[in-house]
């Protein structure tokens, strides 16, 4: 059996909300209807980019879809799981993209963790790669995925 899914559109929240509603096989009329509206018209608006959903609705549809707030919000790029999820969703926009961090990026408390994120990511493409685990085991971990933040001591800050 085969698992086939969607390609991301874009990057933009609204076409990342509208992938994985679509991967989670539900209508805009369903999370309408979980969200309590009496139309789709806020989904829709959401999924455009016309509008973004609020941190209340935000959290709802995490809950809905069974994914971390962090899938899909807004990135603004001040935290470093926003430098993590990024390349991740490249990954489903363009299949086979392939990301390499320079070796030059250990030099803060802030790209150590996006560091230690994007090798956690990579090792998980890995086991998806050698058969370990599922394709829709991959997806479902990326969309779940919490960074645990490291913090340097002054004394790691000298050796670095």
């Amino acid at each position: 059996m085969f698992y086939k899914k969607e390609l991301l559109e874009n990057m933009s929240q609204g076409a990342r909300l509208r992938f994985i509603r679509v991967i989670e096989n539900l209508e805009l009329d369903d999370v309408a209807k979980y969200m309590g509206y009496s139309s789709n018209k806020s989904i829709r608006e959401w999924e455009n980019n016309s509008k973004s959903p609020d941190t209340t609705n935000l959290k709802r549809l995490a809950e809905i879809y069974g994914v971390s707030i962090d899938a899909i919000k807004k990135y603004d790029f001040v935290d470093p799981i926003d430098e993590i999820y990024y390349p991740m969703w490249l990954e489903e926009q363009y299949p086979y993209y392939q990301f390499q961090l320079p070796d030059r990026f250990k030099c803060s408390a802030y790209n150590l963790n996006v560091q230690n994120g994007i090798n956690e990511w990579l090792k998980m493409g890995e086991k998806r790669e050698n058969y370990e685990i599922t394709d829709q085991e991959y997806l479902e971990w990326k969309l779940n995925f919490k960074l645990k933040i490291n913090y340097i001591s002054s004394n790691l800050k000298k050796k670095i």
